[in-house]
């Protein structure tokens, strides 16, 4: 917790001293679900003729400029070349995207991303992407979301050797690369809250979550769309956000029966967290090759118990256990992570 708190701390007082990265702020709306989503690009521009593009999803539903800093700490370790490119991806409704017509999307759902990949053309077999390789590096639940995506877009091993790295991954068909990076991140979010809902007081991490959750419902409009649900969060704990979060989803459930011309109570929609758990949780069980998909876990992760992580998901794809830097501040932590990552991300893919 420490360190964590010391990488943020010198974070933000780079941000006080002026080096503020700044953005220029790309609102998508989903083909066919209409909903807004946000993709932020660092201003100045990247070279126009980069061939890999990196895709930062940050976690908690936070955006780039979260106080954590740890997508600055990210960048600030030169994981990524002078020559490359990179944004950052924000779901539904975070990242100054608004709620137009829903009220509800899991945090490992893969939709929007899916929507934003197919927009670059990268998983387009006759239209060609302009960037050869794409790396989705995804942090804290927005790991979550770079797997759930790895899944549907990598192709995963047919049999049992894990050695080899292939070059026809995607199930598409793109001569686009996609690779996916996960960094401390949850398999399921109820039972990572649940933990915490054990802790002593003082340690209670799901308080101040909440009320980041609140801010951000808040900020995106999402609060006033949910009339059924806890406006003020008290007690601002994991009992308020599953009990928004259930009228969340009941209030989605009604807009679309309502669309069919079937009106329904929204009281009579609701469901306990665990019906639509799946929504929130990662459910990887296929195999998926060495070199392209990659999880980057903290045995001594203060958020993140690592007695709450599934152990099949675990088993899926490469996975490397990197103590320091509490919850997703592990690139400031250790300095050696960034060298070791590129590695990774250089290893080039051999023929079958």
């Amino acid at each position: 917790m420490a360190s964590m708190l010391f990488g943020s701390t010198v974070v933000n007082l780079r941000r006080l001293l002026g080096q503020r990265q700044r953005y220029r702020i790309e609102i998508h709306q989903h083909r066919e679900k209409k909903e807004e989503y946000a993709v932020w690009w660092p201003e100045p521009p990247r070279a126009p003729s980069a061939s890999r593009l990196w895709i930062l999803v940050p976690g908690g539903m936070s955006d780039a400029d979260s106080i954590a800093g740890y997508i600055d700490e990210f960048l600030q370790s030169n994981v990524i070349a002078p020559s490359e490119d990179w944004c950052v991806f924000h779901n539904a409704g975070t990242g100054t995207a608004r709620w137009q017509h829903g009220t509800f999307t899991g945090l490992s759902d893969p939709t929007f991303l899916l929507d934003f990949l197919q927009g670059l053309n990268a998983m387009d077999s006759q239209n060609s992407c302009r960037y050869r390789e794409i790396i989705t590096v995804g942090f804290s639940v927005g790991g979550m979301l770079a797997l759930a995506t790895a899944s549907k877009v990598v192709k995963p091993m047919s049999g049992k050797d894990k050695s080899l790295v292939h070059v026809n991954r995607s199930l598409s068909g793109s001569p686009c690369r996609l690779r996916f990076v996960s960094v401390h991140s949850p398999d399921c979010v109820r039972t990572t809250f649940e933990a915490m809902t054990k802790w002593a007081f003082c340690a209670r991490l799901d308080i101040p979550l909440t009320l980041h959750f609140w801010a951000v419902n808040l900020r995106s409009g999402l609060l006033f769309k949910c009339p059924g649900g806890p406006w003020f969060p008290w007690p601002p704990t994991w009992s308020y956000m599953r009990r928004f979060t259930e009228a969340a989803w009941a209030q989605n459930e009604a807009l679309k029966l309502e669309a069919e011309g079937n009106a329904v109570s929204v009281e009579e929609l609701k469901k306990p967290f665990e019906h639509f758990d799946d929504s929130f949780a990662l459910r990887l069980r296929k195999v998926l090759p060495a070199g392209e998909v990659l999880r980057i876990q903290n045995p001594e992760d203060p958020v993140v118990d690592q007695t709450t992580l599934d152990s099949k998901c675990l088993r899926c794809c490469d996975i490397w256990w990197v103590r320091g830097g509490g919850h997703v501040m592990c690139f400031g932590a250790s300095k050696d992570l960034a060298r070791r990552l590129r590695k990774w991300v250089d290893c080039k893919p051999a023929a079958i």
